[in-house]
């Protein structure tokens, strides 16, 4: 194997010079023209590059083994031959491409089982194709941000084959109806975590007990404090998985104050001091985010009648930033400093939920006044009204007495 790659490595140098030549190949191969025209490599190298063999002959000593003709690379083959120029720092330089990638995958779980022999796992042409290779910020592309969970579902959603590894073949389906898969696929956000945010593009592989935790790479406030805490210490010793314990594995959902209930009690037995503590970090989060909530809605509301309420909006983002903040240090299981940002984050809430008060008190008034005002002008009015009605009347009367 090593000798062809080499010899194939000699081809890429020869076809280099003729890349945009018209190759015999294509003459028998016209498909793969089409495919190789759309691709990245179309401008830098040819057919003979990857394939070996006569460009130049259009008969089958074009496939002679002494012009270098490999054919059909084989699976084994394929990494070391994308290798050969991915791994070339002087050919990758002018494309500013890293030069790493054959390292990783030889670290993987994959490049290790392959090179145990084991061929049915992916190989670079498994993932970005083998003739017409797109970069990945085109959205053809297998791994085009929304198109990973689809290319490694080609082989992980494969009953069958991930039965012979003793893998569940659910975990893109998971993943889809996931909060991760809701915002890559509906709400389509930019940095949504795919398959390969968490396991490694290149050097997949799966997280084992003990390791640092992938979720950290985003989620970076909770993952510093669940290292201050007894749960951060459990999973750097192994006992637990850390994140996943609570909030599983591919299919995650939007956290909640639920997880308190359902997840705790998964290890801590009720009544326990573990268990107690838990609750009490939930009673506090959910009257945080019970004031908040409150003082928001009566604030947009009064706002529609007092528009210079609006300067309160200020002090109410405070108060949710400390409602923010005590999210991530939950993980530390902190009882007395998730209890400090609750009380500030409710003092904050007061304050504006006593302004929003006062302005309405106020307006009361306002209407009071206005509806007096108006009672006291109808009064003017119709005393006015029947004033002149009488005085009219009795002038009429005093023209029609006799003389």
């Amino acid at each position: 194997m090593r000798a062809g790659v080499a010899s194939v490595t000699l081809a890429i140098a020869l076809a280099t010079v003729r890349a945009n030549a018209e190759e015999s190949c294509v003459t028998c191969h016209p498909q793969s023209k089409s495919e190789l025209q759309q691709s990245v490599h179309a401008a830098h190298f040819a057919c003979t590059a990857c394939h070996g063999g006569d460009a130049e002959t259009v008969s089958v000593a074009a496939h002679a083994r002494e012009k270098g003709y490999i054919g059909v690379p084989s699976r084994a083959a394929i990494p070391a031959l994308c290798g050969s120029c991915h791994a070339d720092a002087v050919r990758m330089r002018p494309f500013g491409l890293p030069t790493d990638q054959l390292a990783q995958y030889s670290s993987s779980e994959h490049g290790q089982a392959l090179a145990r022999g084991d061929e049915r796992v992916a190989v670079c042409t498994d993932c970005h194709r083998a003739h017409d290779i797109v970069g990945g910020d085109e959205p053809t592309s297998p791994v085009a941000r929304q198109n990973v969970p689809a290319t490694c579902g080609r082989c992980h959603a494969d009953a069958v084959l991930m039965a012979s590894y003793g893998l569940p073949s659910d975990v893109v389906e998971k993943f889809r109806r996931s909060v991760h898969g809701v915002a890559l696929f509906v709400d389509q956000h930019p940095v949504a975590p795919t398959c390969a945010t968490c396991h490694g593009a290149h050097a997949a592989v799966a997280p084992r007990p003990g390791e640092p935790s992938a979720c950290g790479h985003c989620h970076t406030r909770s993952e510093e404090y669940l290292q201050q805490g007894p749960h951060g210490a459990a999973g750097r010793a192994g006992t637990m998985a850390e994140c996943t314990s609570c909030h599983r594995y591919h299919d995650v959902d939007h956290p909640t104050l639920a997880l308190f209930e359902n997840g705790c009690a998964g290890c801590h037995s009720a009544g326990s001091a573990a268990a107690t503590r838990a609750t009490v970090l939930a009673s506090l989060l959910e009257q945080a985010e019970a004031s908040v909530a409150t003082a928001t809605a009566e604030l947009r509301d009064a706002t529609r009648h007092a528009p210079t309420l609006v300067r309160y909006d200020a002090r109410l983002r405070q108060g949710r930033a400390y409602v923010l903040e005590a999210g991530p240090v939950q993980h530390a299981l902190d009882v007395d400093r998730v209890q400090d940002l609750a009380r500030r984050a409710r003092s904050i809430n007061d304050d504006v939920r006593a302004a929003v008060s006062g302005a309405r008190q106020e307006r009361r008034l306002h209407v009071l006044w206005l509806a007096l005002a108006w009672v006291y002008l109808v009064f003017v009015v119709a005393v006015a009204y029947l004033y002149r009605r009488e005085v009219t009347r009795a002038r009429r009367d005093g023209h029609d007495a006799p003389h």
